[in-house]
Parts: structure tokens; C-alpha cells; sequence
């Protein structure tokens, strides 16, 4: 399992045997580099073996010392191990991060699974045999069937047996807003402060995605002004208005622009990212095929944590068929379930695409404070007219990326740098062809 995704951890690797499981774990190093936070980590009676990052690590930290825990690391596994230790699974609540985790309590033969809020790093596991892996390629590596999503803000117990019991331990539900359009901006401005606050902690170098659109250029802003970064943007056609806004974004943020030229994709290259995300959903892979040239340029460029705006879209419900949808659900359900549908989509695409080259993504619409205040805007406060779907975010980030790109369209991304035409060319039924290769995918892996 752990060959099937050594691409996820480069730096370090280990493996632990606990009450008849075997738990493993690859580390791919970017906050305490030191050997000492390598993983699976033990402290007190709980061993873990974790995926991403905790941000408010340093206050939960806090609060197990004043209990009398000590500490040897200057990392989140060991703050997030002496948690689950001293709280178990009610430690999960008090835990703002982007993660999945699995960890087992001496003399307890269940091993427990827990994935972050909105399934921002994704988690699998399987019955037969009982596993559990952060792809699917690590179970299958094995000969599992029946594999499942831990799904989002849930717990799942698994027993050797394959036995499983899941709860969730948390779920959106946000008081309603009853400030004004301009109250609402100002409320989100905070929010994305703080979201930028958290995810400015890295030992490693650092990159942000820049489209050209707004998700991405507030991002930009808001991280620019807290760590250094380099901008990559992906170039397939160089006429496009997306490179123009992505190259003036660059500029009035003085990062320098790294500019990746994509080139026409194959169906064997369409085959590939289907391979690589795990998921045979159209605009993930057309999507997948531009972030892997992407995710190559910041490898070789030596960046390990890359920022996106992915997650605002479902937010603001600013997508074109969002008409339609809504037309059957409240503005709040509709929201709601768009956006924790993407912890099988647009989250693990993301997660998977770069990881595959060993960079972690973040993700910093995803901040718990951020969704909540986001879902609890009415729709007058979110939108002006159809032609801005998302003007509340706009007016929040005005100040730092100019008018242009604060009222500009949505515009999918792979419509806006010239690509999505392509993959019509090269595969003659995307959508059949997709199924079929996933299909072969899961066949073949096992």
C-alpha cells in the first residue's frame, strides 16, 4: 500500500504494528522538518497516522499543556496525537484543519477514521480486507473490494472483521445573516483574513494558482501579504483574457509569474489524469490535465504548498446551471450540498493532482468561518443580478486586486484558458471515454 502512494511522501516513511493492524504512513515534510515529527507517532495510549494540516495546532497545544502533556516537536502530528489521545473523538470539533486521519487506542482492536469538515484530503477504506488508505491505488494494491469515502465531518469505526459504525461530528448549519450586502463583505473580509492567518504557516517554499479569475486572485492577495509566493499560471492559448488578468494580477502583487504552457491533450494523456485523480467526472479531468502540467512546473521549481481558489464557486452558487438547481432547493440547501459534494470531486481532484507530484494544496475558502458566514448569506446579499453571482465576495476584495477582476464574469477555467474544445478533438465520447478508463483503472490496479 504504501509503494502505491510513495508519490505522496518523499521524505520519510514508516510502518508500526498495533494489536493486528499494520499502520503505515508516508510523509511528505512541511511544517517541522525535523525527523522527530516523522509518522505513525505514538503518545500516551493513541497511535496516528495523519494527512495534512492542523491550523490552530498552537491553541490546542496550549490547552493540552495547561493539562500537563509535554511536548518534544514543534509540529501538528504530535499536538494532534496527544489530542486524540486526551479527548478521543471529541477532540475532532476543536480542530480547525484541512485532514484525514486514522488512529487506534491500546487495548481498543477498532481502528478509527475521521476526515475534515468539508473532505478537503480525502480517505478511502474498504471491509475486505479492512483498510483504509488516502487512495484508492493503496487498496487495491491489496486486493480490497467494497471501497468507500470516509465521507466529511465523519467518523468511521472499522473492525477487523470489516465491521463498520460512522457518525458525523459535524454538520453546516448556519444562523441566518440579517446585515446588509455591505455588512456581508465586511463580515467576509474578516473571515478570509483569518482563513489567509492559518494557512500562512510553511517550512517549505510555496506557490498560488492564478487563473485570471476572482477565486484566485483574492487568494493571491490575501496569502501575498503574509508569506513569499511564486504565481503559476497554466497557458494553452496566449490570446486569452484569463493570461492577461493572471499576468496583471502577478504584477500588482509584484509575484513573480511562473507561465505554463500546456499542451493539446490525448486521449492517452485523458487516460492518465483518470489514473492520477481516481474519478472519471468530466471536468475533473480536463481540469486534472492542465494542473498536472502545473504541478510539474512547481516541482521542478521546488514548491511544496500550493494555494487555490478552489471551493468559492459552490459557495456564492455562481455556476451557470445553478439556475436550474435551484430551482428545486432552498438557497441554502442548494449551496450547502454543492459544496460538501465536492469532497468526491473538485477537494480530492485537487488534493490527488498535486500530491501526485508531492506538493500539498490548500484550500482557503474551506476555513470553517469562512463557509459558515458564506452559507449564511441570503441571496441579496451574495448576488447582484445574474450578472454578478458572487458580488460579495468582489466587494470584500476590491481593495487588493482592482475592479476589473472584482466584477469580472465567472468563467470556467478550462473554458477560459482555451482548453476545453481540445478534449472533444482528442476523444470522440469524453464522458463514455472517462467511465471506460476508470472502469479499466480499478480493474487493472487490482
Amino acid at each position: 500500500m504504501l509503494d502505491a502512494i510513495a508519490h505522496r511522501g518523499p521524505d520519510a516513511r514508516g510502518e508500526v504494528d498495533v494489536a493486528g493492524w499494520r499502520i503505515g504512513h508516508v510523509r511528505l515534510a512541511i511544517i517541522d522538518l525535523d525527523h522527530r515529527s516523522d509518522q505513525p507517532m505514538r503518545r500516551g495510549c493513541t497511535i496516528v497516522s495523519f494527512n495534512g494540516e492542523i491550523w490552530n495546532w498552537r491553541d490546542v497545544r496550549a490547552d493540552l499543556e495547561a493539562l500537563g502533556r509535554v511536548f518534544s516537536t514543534e509540529g501538528d502530528t504530535e499536538a494532534l496525537a496527544h489530542a486524540l489521545d486526551e479527548w478521543g473523538e471529541d477532540a475532532l470539533p476543536r480542530l480547525e484543519g484541512m485532514f484525514a486521519v486514522a488512529w487506534m487506542v491500546d487495548g481498543d482492536r477498532t481502528l478509527r477514521l475521521a476526515r475534515d469538515r468539508f473532505g478537503e484530503v480525502p480517505l478511502h477504506f474498504s471491509r475486505d480486507p479492512a483498510a483504509c488508505c488516502s487512495e484508492i491505488k493503496g487498496l487495491l494494491a491489496v486486493g480490497a473490494r467494497g471501497i468507500a469515502d470516509v465521507p466529511p465531518g465523519t467518523v468511521v469505526r472499522l473492525a477487523r472483521d470489516g465491521t463498520t459504525c460512522a457518525s458525523r461530528w459535524y454538520w453546516p448549519e448556519p444562523a441566518p445573516f440579517a446585515g446588509s450586502p455591505l455588512d456581508g463583505s465586511l463580515r467576509l473580509r474578516i473571515e478570509l483574513d483569518r482563513a489567509a492567518d492559518h494557512r500562512s504557516m510553511s517550512d517549505v517554499p510555496a506557490g498560488i494558482l492564478l487563473s485570471g479569475g476572482l477565486d484566485s486572485s483574492a487568494i493571491a492577495a490575501l496569502m501575498a501579504q503574509r508569506m513569499p509566493l511564486v504565481g503559476f499560471t497554466a497557458v494553452y492559448d496566449p490570446r486569452s483574457r484569463d493570461l492577461r488578468l493572471a499576468r496583471a494580477t502577478a504584477h500588482r502583487l509584484g509575484l513573480e509569474l511562473v507561465e505554463v504552457t500546456v499542451a493539446p491533450p490525448t486521449s492517452e494523456n485523458a487516460a492518465d489524469v483518470v489514473r492520477v485523480i481516481e474519478m472519471p467526472h468530466k471536468a475533473q479531468v480536463e481540469i486534472g490535465w492542465a494542473c498536472l502540467a502545473l504541478a510539474d512546473a512547481m516541482r521542478d521549481r521546488a514548491v511544496k504548498v500550493v494555494f487555490s481558489g478552489e471551493g468559492s464557486d459552490e459557495l456564492w452558487a455562481s455556476y451557470g446551471f445553478a439556475y436550474h438547481g435551484l430551482k428545486t432547493k432552498s438557497w441554502l440547501d442548494y449551496r450547502r450540498d454543492l459544496f460538501l459534494d465536492q469532497s468526491r470531486k473538485n477537494f480530492p481532484r485537487c488534493n490527488k493532482i498535486f500530491m501526485s507530484r508531492g506538493i500539498e494544496c490548500r484550500l482557503p475558502f474551506l476555513s470553517t468561518s469562512v463557509v459558515e458566514a458564506a452559507l449564511s448569506f441570503p441571496r441579496d446579499v451574495v448576488q447582484e443580478g445574474r450578472g454578478q453571482p458572487k458580488a460579495v465576495l468582489g466587494r470584500a476584495v476590491i481593495d487588493l486586486v482592482g475592479e476589473e477582476i472584482a466584477r469580472r464574469p465567472k468563467v470556467a477555467f478550462q473554458d477560459g484558458m482555451g482548453l476545453k474544445g481540445q478534449f472533444g478533438r482528442a476523444v470522440a465520447r469524453p464522458i463514455q471515454f472517462y467511465r471506460a478508463e476508470f472502469g479499466r483503472f480499478m480493474r487493472r490496479a487490482a
